[in-house]
């Protein structure tokens, strides 16, 4: 036989024994929850909706007010402690002048000044997440670092979270400093960037939060939502009924990972429950 027929020979054996390796079944450790995943289309579109109705931002007198008491909000949670009657003021004055926008110029223009404030965050998160170069810069970060580091969307100043993410934790922000649902005004795939990174890879969360924002991801069309579901059941301590749902799982499509997966989750049920 030829050389190059042994090679063949050789590779064809070697492949066959990789193949029955991964056949077998093998426990992994089940903490690893799904990636987020967002359509790439989807993102865009909101992305350019979001830019357009900066574009569209007012200089009204109302509109330079409350723009100013949001820089304000800003620069007081970058430098803590302040007092309370301080906040308290501010937060006061922030409602009028949110209600004065709304009452002369309607839900647009307040969309458009809260579109206007995530690209300036993006185009100051794009010099890196420092502390401000000058007042202004520290106004519009606010506390938005602490919050990002908390929840894993950045590690040691570095954002590791989708920038849709960035985006929307920083549109949430806006909305409650502006007495406003945090969610307010989110399309499908920010409340999946929202919510999905919340319950996903929201360590910061406690798991019952993490647990709640998996159902608003879900019912935003989100994807991986029951396998998460079944790893928040081990997290929980509950490693039979997390193993029988990722067992399903496996046995609707097919893939090895999801049924060495619920290996794990039997093999933690002997174990102390923990997390990453």
């Amino acid at each position: 036989m030829s050389e190059s027929g042994l090679k063949l020979i050789a590779w064809l054996v070697a492949a066959g024994v990789t193949g029955a390796t991964l056949a077998v079944p093998q426990p992994v450790d089940p903490w690893e929850m799904p990636s987020l995943v967002l359509d790439r289309a989807a993102t865009s579109d909101a992305i350019k909706l979001d830019q357009t109705l900066a574009g569209e931002v007012l200089e009204t007198s109302e509109a330079q007010t409350l723009r100013t008491l949001f820089l304000d909000h800003g620069r007081a949670e970058a430098n803590p402690p302040y007092e309370r009657l301080e906040f308290d003021e501010r937060q006061t004055a922030i409602y009028r002048a949110n209600e004065a926008l709304f009452e002369k110029h309607g839900a647009a223009a307040l969309g458009a000044m809260r579109a206007s404030a995530v690209d300036e965050f993006m185009r100051v998160l794009g010099d890196g997440l420092h502390e401000g170069q000058d007042d202004y810069e520290t106004g519009v970060l606010g506390g938005i670092r602490a919050v990002l580091e908390r929840y894993g969307a950045t590690r040691d100043g570095v954002l590791v979270a989708p920038p849709l993410t960035a985006r929307v934790f920083y549109k949430a922000r806006w909305n409650s400093i502006h007495r406003r649902a945090f969610v307010e005004g989110f399309a499908p795939v920010e409340l999946q960037a929202y919510w999905g990174w919340l319950a996903l890879h929201g360590w910061g969360k406690a798991l019952d939060e993490r647990e709640d924002a998996l159902v608003a991801f879900r019912d935003a069309g989100g994807f991986g939502t029951q396998e998460a579901a079944a790893l928040f059941d081990l997290l929980a301590g509950r490693p039979d009924r997390s193993a029988r749902s990722l067992e399903a799982l496996y046995e609707a499509t097919g893939e090895l990972r999801l049924r060495n997966l619920a290996l794990g989750a039997l093999h933690a049920a002997l174990l102390p429950v923990s997390g990453p």
